[in-house]
């Protein structure tokens, strides 16, 4: 029987066993840490990336695929008779030039291809990941799969609190007199996605006050989306994380919690220790 590929880029977090196990192409962004870049997965793992991060952090870049990488995927693809159809889930076009780069080397394909612009990354993109691969099992057609992934779009979300104000101005998130105005007063941020872009959601003056504004929008999520699943996503503090699961676990003990690493080139631009929450709403 064919059956649909399933492309991404490791801004979803797609681990090596589930890629090997469910059959899906990750192609690996580059995280450069003092002038060296390793390709997130391949030449370091996500543990080896954050402890880089921790002591050479500041100044981290990250880079995309190239074209090349995605044509070499795509053409072996056309010429593999076991596919019929190719979904494609990539990073938010706002913040990555990925999504365009796979959607320029699909245009010779003579295979459906449907390249989808997630919007967003991390856990609720390796959602939509999910329901590509759990979806090829289905009698649904490609195109009600391509429209339920993009439905998901509207229902995803990402907070993150990030660690490092430095590194978020030189890597263009914020500006630098926001950076400086932020470390005199003790600022703490709330980080959030909004139509594919990184907004700020929330500024308080002490750590409690962004901790519990957090926690209640959180539970507010659960109760009002049905929000069943919930990903805590660390940039290599495990302790922060630990303390985050409690504390939702009191306050919320129905919801189900994953706890993973938060992709590395978003934690490139926050900062080692950044802690995020991801999820998606239910329909």
């Amino acid at each position: 029987m064919k059956k649909i590929a399933v492309v991404t880029d490791s801004a979803s977090g797609v681990d090596k066993d589930y890629m090997e196990t469910h059959d899906v192409r990750v192609l690996p962004m580059s995280v450069i840490i003092d002038g060296v870049a390793y390709r997130d997965g391949i030449d370091a793992t996500t543990e080896e990336i954050y402890s880089m991060l921790k002591e050479s952090g500041e100044g981290a870049k990250t880079s995309q695929p190239t074209i090349g990488e995605f044509m070499e995927v795509y053409e072996a693809l056309e010429a593999d008779d076991n596919y019929e159809a190719i979904i494609a889930i990539h990073a938010s076009s706002e913040l990555t030039g990925t999504y365009q780069s796979s959607l320029s080397a699909s245009e010779d394909m003579t295979k459906p291809v449907y390249v989808i612009d997630s919007r967003i990354g991390s856990y609720p993109m390796k959602q939509m990941v999910e329901h590509a691969v759990e979806a090829r099992n289905s009698d649904r057609s490609t195109e009600e799969v391509v429209q339920d992934i993009r439905a998901m779009r509207e229902r995803a979300q990402l907070y993150l609190l990030p660690q490092s104000f430095n590194q978020m101005r030189k890597s263009g998130r914020i500006s630098a007199s926001q950076s400086m105005l932020a470390s005199v007063l003790n600022i703490h941020l709330k980080l959030k996605f909004d139509d594919g872009k990184v907004v700020i959601g929330e500024k308080l003056r002490t750590k409690k006050k962004i901790f519990n504004a957090l926690l209640d929008r959180l539970e507010k999520h659960v109760k009002e989306d049905a929000v069943k699943t919930l990903a805590i996503v660390h940039a290599g503090n495990k302790d922060l994380t630990e303390e985050w699961k409690a504390r939702i676990k009191e306050r919320m003990p129905q919801v189900n919690l994953v706890i993973e690493p938060l992709v590395t080139v978003a934690g490139v631009h926050t900062g080692h220790g950044t802690v995020g929450f991801g999820f998606t709403k239910d329909q």
